[in-house]
């Protein structure tokens, strides 16, 4: 069983024997729907020439017009690991929208379709050995079921390699496999992505019509529970090729060196964060970089990458010089794999954007396949905070016969900020069935133990889940602003234990941040991935309050947090209290002791004046 499809079985397993484990109340389901973009329209003449490549490795996330036709399956990096190079086609569930077909049901259906254009064969003959190649790849991934990708289709999921022909007007099935798992394949062959070959020698196949389709059979995992049905049975496609004077005895190999991975982020922890909050020790050391060598010997590779900033200077470049990429195999020399960053974007911006661009050639002119050579990643220093890429893999939610579940995630703040939103991507389902689940967002600081602490922030009024476009971030502004400090936890209180559907990046790792409270204490994640869940802050601390910001060692406040009255460790002539906002507020005092009965629950900043005319800030917390 893979975690995904079969999520509430591991739950029923889990209570059977021995009690809930830690990861039973976490629950990672399949998308019910994905933001795509839609290929843009092509000439009516649009037939394509041999050789027919592609390796879905450019850089925008839509399949090459003027090589297929528009249809259901999609182009990204989310669902099969160590593709041959960057970038894969995806046939799942869903629709040329992004949404489940409306034929989907637990019964197995007709999904995807990955269309070619119309290639010419009529200057060619079956004596000319045309072979079409591709590797594909099921997900569902490998190893612990917390960290897979995707889905693994089941034994009547199946993926199919039809032909064209014009003769009759039919498609005829060339290839066609069922359902499997990445850990038979790997048990059988050795390796995850799998290589065919097929030879075409039909003579009513050459003519100036020919195409051929990928498509794919799925089936939706049976679930009683609203909103848990979603995108499944992943098929991926890399690296196929049409051409003449090929066999399908060869041993796929290709002098073809490129990337096999996206372009990571510059900063340590962070897809994106806050330009306020970034200091030079944000900056990782180094990066890891996946280079693959396709030939079957040795190769030189030459790598170098700049970073270009909004005004489209080069900032900073690095050379890695020439090295050797072993045949067959990735690249493993520091200097390309991992080179050092050695660089640190400019502290003090309120808002600025990079675009961190990485170049392997093959020797010094580089091979033919230049597409898959190039990968970017856009660096932002705006207002929030990203663990996460954008693109979700699979949805995320807590189970509980508790009437309220408590989802945190923490962020480290480098100096004191105003939090003003938290944005919210959370995945459509059938019929909106998580639009009506209720929650309130929360904002904890982190305790001693680096666990949600005392709560700084609660909604007074229920929200619930919002769509824009589709599955698009929704900005959830706070009811007010906060100013917050250190290691903080956001998220929220969810009223029933419904599946909310949150989005889940599983390509980028920050579980050791997510802690999630259904019973009687915090626990921490163990999925592989990042909620897509990102604070947003204000360009600047409350203005009026930032000089209180450094306590006291003189001054001791007990107990805090307080509730109706609270003593303070030094004499006072007067006392000033202020909230978040930077707003003053009137306390009746009995010597040391400060009455709060009447404060709201929140984060306070205390100002104490001595007899001695010397002043003394202190922080107080009051919880009724």
């Amino acid at each position: 069983m893979d975690l995904v499809k079969h999520s509430t079985a591991l739950i029923l397993a889990a209570l059977l024997f021995g009690g809930v484990s830690l990861s039973a109340q976490e629950v990672l389901l399949p998308l019910q729907s994905a933001a795509v973009t839609l290929m843009p329209k092509t000439t009516a003449d649009s037939s394509v020439s041999l050789p027919f490549f592609d390796d879905f490795s450019r850089p925008t996330d839509v399949l090459q017009s003027s090589l297929w036709e528009a249809c259901g399956a999609t182009v990204g990096t989310g669902y099969g690991e160590l593709p041959p190079t960057v970038g894969m086609a995806t046939l799942d569930a869903l629709d040329a929208t992004g949404n489940l077909y409306s034929q989907a049901s637990t019964s197995t259906f007709p999904a995807d379709t990955l269309l070619s254009r119309a290639i010419r064969l009529d200057s060619i003959s079956p004596a000319d050995s045309l072979v079409l190649s591709f590797f594909y790849l099921p997900s569902g991934g490998s190893g612990n079921l917390w960290e897979r990708l995707g889905d693994t289709p089941d034994d009547a999921d199946s993926i199919y390699l039809d032909l064209y022909r014009s003769a009759d007007s039919s498609w005829q099935t060339v290839w066609a496999r069922d359902g499997v798992s990445v850990d038979t394949l790997v048990a059988r062959t050795g390796h995850a992505w799998q290589y065919v070959a097929i030879s075409i020698t039909d003579s009513t196949y050459f003519d100036s019509t020919f195409r051929f389709r990928f498509r794919n059979h799925a089936s939706l995992d049976v679930t009683s529970k609203k909103g848990m049905k979603g995108n499944c049975d992943q098929w991926n496609i890399d690296y196929l090729l049409l051409d003449t004077g090929r066999s399908t005895a060869t041993e796929p190999h290709w002098r073809d060196v490129a990337f096999a991975e996206p372009a990571p982020s510059l900063l340590a922890n962070y897809q994106a964060m806050p330009a306020r909050q970034y200091r030079a020790a944000e900056m990782a050391s180094s990066l890891t970089l996946t280079i693959a060598n396709l030939y079957n010997s040795d190769l030189a590779t030459q790598y170098s990458y700049c970073v270009v900033d909004g005004e489209g200077d080069t900032v900073h470049r690095y050379d890695g010089g020439f090295e050797n990429a072993p045949a067959l195999g990735y690249q493993t020399a520091p200097a390309h794999a991992q080179p050092p960053v050695g660089y640190a974007f400019p502290e003090g911006s309120e808002h600025s954007e990079y675009e961190v661009i990485h170049t392997v050639r093959e020797g010094v002119g580089g091979d033919s396949r230049q597409q898959n050579d190039t990968i970017r990643f856009h660096q932002v220093l705006a207002d929030y905070f990203a663990y996460d890429d954008g693109t979700p893999e699979n949805g995320y939610g807590l189970t509980s016969t508790a009437s309220h579940v408590y989802l945190a995630y923490r962020f480290d703040l480098n100096e004191t900020d105003t939090l003003s939103a938290i944005d919210l991507y959370f995945n459509r389902t059938q019929g909106a069935e998580n639009a009506a689940i209720g929650f309130y967002l929360t904002v904890w600081q982190a305790d001693a133990n680096g666990q949600p602490g005392t709560i700084l922030y609660r909604d007074d009024e229920r929200r619930h889940p919002q769509f824009g476009s589709l599955n698009a971030y929704k900005r959830y502004p706070l009811e007010h602003t906060i100013t917050v400090s250190g290691s903080i936890f956001v998220g929220f209180d969810q009223v029933g234990n419904d599946f909310i559907n949150l989005g889940f990046d599983r390509n980028h790792q920050s579980s050791d941040r997510i802690w999630y409270h259904t019973s009687t204490e915090w626990q921490q994640s163990i999925l592989r991935g990042s909620l897509m869940m990102r604070p947003v802050f204000g360009n600047a601390a409350v203005t009026g309050i930032s000089e209180l910001l450094t306590p006291s060692p003189k001054l001791n406040i007990y107990p805090n947090p307080a509730d109706d009255r609270c003593t303070i460790s030094i004499d006072a002539i007067n006392v000033e209290l202020f909230d978040q906002m930077g707003r003053k507020y009137t306390l009746d005092t009995e010597h040391r002791t400060l009455h709060t009965a009447h404060l709201l629950d929140g984060f306070y900043i205390l100002r104490i004046i001595a007899p001695d005319g010397s002043a003394h800030f202190g922080k107080l917390i009051i919880k009724h």
